[in-house]
């Protein structure tokens, strides 16, 4: 349910990459329609997959970027408020760490692949995204 079709997500990654819409058409053998129509129904999905996760856990929205795949939420848990940091990862689906635990290395890997970070370096992620 968490997780795009294997397609779109392959043409989704294509883009947080940074590559164009037509540069992905031509590398997959595809429309430029066709590739902006995944891009469109797969910034609507992890939109609604980041939301309903949110509503789901009564969890406040502070941001969300479909673009690269992440939102960050703050979650009340007894009288203190957490920060905690979605993301989605190719293949896996969308992963939630609270605030003060380690990213896993494969986050790492995936957040310099896509230029959220330009190390492997979770502090540095944090910074990115929070701006």
């Amino acid at each position: 349910m968490f997780k795009l079709p294997d397609r779109m997500e392959e043409i989704w990654l294509l883009r947080a990459n940074g590559l164009r819409e037509v540069e992905i058409s031509q590398r997959l053998g595809i429309s430029k329609q066709a590739v902006n129509k995944a891009l469109k129904d797969a910034r609507a999905k992890l939109f609604e997959m980041f939301f309903s996760l949110a509503e789901v856990f009564g969890f406040e929205v502070v941001r969300i970027n479909v673009e690269k795949g992440f939102m960050v939420a703050n979650a009340k848990i007894g009288q203190e408020i957490k920060r905690v940091y979605f993301f989605y990862i190719p293949k896996m689906g969308v992963r939630a760490f609270f605030e003060g635990s380690e990213f896993p290395e494969y986050l790492l890997k995936h957040a310099l692949e896509i230029g959220l970070t330009k190390n492997l370096n979770g502090k540095e992620l944090l910074q990115r995204v929070e701006k």
